[in-house]
């Protein structure tokens, strides 16, 4: 029998003239050797020490003790006369029994009561009796291995310690923290010979398994400065992931690095509670505005029966933050940024607002503003800072009460300016967008279904298709934000992109209709062209109608439409080419408004072409001109022109649909109902501006920063 001579070990341990080089326990082979003698040993048993009353030792001075139930294979001597041997120990009626096998199956023993070395040397003459060699017992059995001894030794005291499982819970605990005492000890001397005085390695924490219960041992005193930065930053990370309490116990429960929840919950009353003193919220009661409601929705945009539940018996509450109160809290760290400069303290102030539909009856109405100057943030939710809010429906009669603070405010801040905290005089230059229906109640105008619908101009609906008029602007009520110029009211382009894809797939449905090919082929023929080009959509029945109802798309889906739907497999060749021409023009239309480097010029020559072209399809006529091909045709060039410092990209209010919608959905659930069944709950409006304001503090100290990011290493 052979085995491998020629490991490569990793360790050596050297001394008082010896070798020993292993890997061991995790190889067997180990290689000894010292002056005029190598061995090579294949631990097959690593063997223990008996008790102390009959443990024996080999018979020299300081002899080697004599394990039980021990095998080895040993080899050694030169090449032409490598002896290899397997070695076995064990005690029979507390004594030793030493057996040395030999042969090409080890089929050939040797066995003594004596002693290793008699069995060493009856092994020596059963190969040669005239043989006068003699070899030494303990290095044929491998007794004078040191790392055989420590593993050994090791196990012994294993052997005398309680098992985990048979200790009270304090003993389990002691048990853990005197290992982490020891290791704590090996680290304070590692750290002493590998790092340089300057390092300063703290050992903070230990993590390790006994009997599958995990240990975590912080070692020293807790860092209160870092545990508060760790405890703020989980507050943040809550906030921004909108993470309720439960999830967040579920969280720590499974992760002991994160802080306990309640003391996030204590951490996060303490930052509001700050931020509120720098930035206050206050309520408005609106019931009686609200009393007599019988406006109903045209669209739904959330339909969850517990939050149109919880919006209900919200209405009637108003929440608000001073505008100029937001601006000196965030200038100080814009400076800082470097999106303000102090030497042209210059502001450009954006204010928006957005509806959201609640159920049938109901609507989340919001006003919030952000600062251009801040680019490259303009299309991030949390940059756009709520001023105003409250369930109910956008009526101008409302928001003239609701906005009333704000709109002295805005006023003030236009004639007077912001002086900061530092005494720097801030100007105020005032921009309003929104959605279509939002900005012409702000400017206290008709709907965009009324005869004179344009907040730009007097075009009616009757002269939308005559392109020779020089329109003049009118108003029906004075306008909410009168201090804001009207070419500072700048549409919103995402909406126009929208609403006139909208137009252009609605008045391919209806040509379809009218060739009398509407039927389950077409609508089968749409379904499979949407899932080709990757667009969730389908159609629906209306309960005891026989009209058809689709999927509402939104904003990506759109444009995909817009690019990739085959049109030919619905019209006649021709047909289908002036149809995809047309909405081709539009979508390069689209992309110029959006890109602050179009040509203002050729950008007005092609929108004019482009309605001509839509006036010249001959199935569109010039009562399908929506409002926002007006805007598009007349007033989108000026608008770009004299925004062309921001570009009208930057006015997109898509992050204000987005935010309100989040916030709807979150806080107005039973977790968060307003007055719900515990006393003393708060408002759901509260808990919103309580989490804006906590939005804003972050943006001024963002706590995640200041964790340190720990290496991951594996060894």
């Amino acid at each position: 029998m052979e085995f491998n001579e020629t490991p490569l070990p990793s360790q050596q341990v050297i001394k008082k003239n010896f070798v020993e080089i292993h890997n061991y326990p995790e190889k067997p082979i180990i290689e000894y050797s010292e002056t005029g003698r190598s061995y090579t040993y294949n631990i097959i048993e690593e063997g223990n020490y008996p008790p102390v009353a009959y443990l024996k030792y080999t018979k020299r001075q300081n002899g080697f003790r004599i394990p039980d139930n021990y095998e080895v294979e040993t080899s050694w001597g030169k090449p032409k006369k490598r002896h290899l041997v397997r070695c076995i120990i064990k005690y029979v009626d507390n004594n030793p029994i030493y057996w040395v096998c030999y042969g090409n199956n080890y089929q050939h023993q040797i066995k003594s009561e004596k002693s290793c070395s008699d069995a060493a040397s009856l092994y020596a003459k059963a190969l040669d009796p005239e043989t006068k060699t003699r070899h030494s017992g303990p290095y044929v059995f491998g007794l004078q291995l040191e790392i055989l001894q420590q593993a050994r030794n090791a196990k012994r005291r294993a052997a005398t310690l309680k098992p985990f499982d048979n200790l009270t819970l304090t003993g389990q605990n002691n048990r853990a923290k005197k290992i982490a005492k020891s290791v704590h000890a090996i680290f304070d001397q590692t750290a002493i010979k590998s790092c340089h005085l300057e390092d300063k390695p703290i050992l903070k924490s230990i993590e390790f398994d006994i009997k599958d219960q995990p240990f975590h041992i912080n070692m020293g005193e807790e860092n209160v400065e870092d545990m508060k930065h760790k405890v703020r930053a989980t507050v943040q990370a809550c906030d921004r992931g909108q993470i309720a309490r439960d999830g967040y116990r579920t969280l720590a429960l499974v992760n002991h690095n994160l802080p306990r929840e309640w003391r996030v919950s204590s951490e996060r009353k303490e930052i509001t509670c700050e931020i509120n003193k720098l930035i206050p919220i206050s309520l408005v009661n609106l019931t009686s505005l609200l009393s007599n409601n019988d406006y109903i929705n045209s669209e739904v945009h959330i339909d969850d029966a517990e939050i149109i539940d919880n919006m209900q018996q919200s209405i009637g509450k108003s929440g608000r933050q001073s505008i100029i109160d937001i601006l000196k809290y965030l200038i100080p760290n814009l400076v800082k940024r470097e999106v303000l400069c102090m030497t042209h303290p210059e502001i450009y102030l954006q204010i928006s607002g957005d509806g959201r539909n609640v159920g049938k009856n109901v609507k989340h109405v919001m006003i919030t503003f952000s600062i251009l100057n801040d680019k490259n943030k303009l299309h991030q939710t949390e940059n756009h800072y709520t001023t105003t809010l409250y369930p109910g429906i956008e009526k101008y009669e409302i928001l003239n009460i609701v906005l009333e603070h704000l709109i002295v405010e805005l006023r003030k801040l236009k004639e007077e300016g912001l002086e900061d905290n530092h005494g720097v005089k801030w100007k105020i230059n005032l921009y309003f967008s929104s959605d279509w229906k939002f900005l012409v109640i702000c400017l206290g105008m008709n709907a965009a279904n009324s005869k004179y619908f344009c907040p730009w101009c007097e075009v009616s609906k009757e002269q939308q298709g005559d392109f020779s008029y020089n329109w003049t602007i009118s108003h029906i009520q004075p306008l909410l934000f009168d201090m804001i110029p009207l070419q500072s009211w700048v549409p919103d382009e995402l909406h126009m992109m929208l609403r006139i894809t909208d137009v252009l797939w609605r008045l391919v449905l209806d040509e379809i209709r009218s060739r009398n090919t509407w039927g389950d082929k077409a609508r089968n023929v749409i379904i499979e062209e949407m899932e080709r080009i990757g667009v969730k959509f389908h159609f629906r029945l209306e309960v005891g109608s026989t009209n058809w109802q689709f999927t509402s798309l939104m904003g990506q889906d759109k444009l995909t439409v817009l690019q990739h739907f085959d049109l030919n497999k619905l019209f006649p060749r021709s047909r289908a080419a002036q149809i995809r021409n047309l909405w081709n023009n539009f979508y390069l239309l689209h992309k110029a408004v959006k890109d602050s480097k179009t040509d203002v010029v050729q950008f007005s020559n092609d929108a004019r072409e482009w309605l001509h072209q839509f006036l010249d399809s001959s199935f569109y006529q010039a009562s399908d001109i929506t409002p926002y091909m007006h805007v598009l045709m007349y007033h989108i060039p000026e608008m770009m022109h004299i925004h062309r410092q921001f570009g009208l990209a930057a006015f997109s209010c898509s992050a204000v649909e987005k935010k309100n919608h989040q916030q709807v959905s979150h806080f107005f659930r039973k977790t968060t109902k307003d007055g719900g069944g515990r006393k003393g709950r708060k408002s759901a409006i509260i808990d919103i501006l309580e989490y804006e304001n906590r939005t804003l503090y972050f943006n001024n100290c963002d706590e995640i920063d200041l964790v340190p990011k720990p290496k991951r290493l594996c060894i």
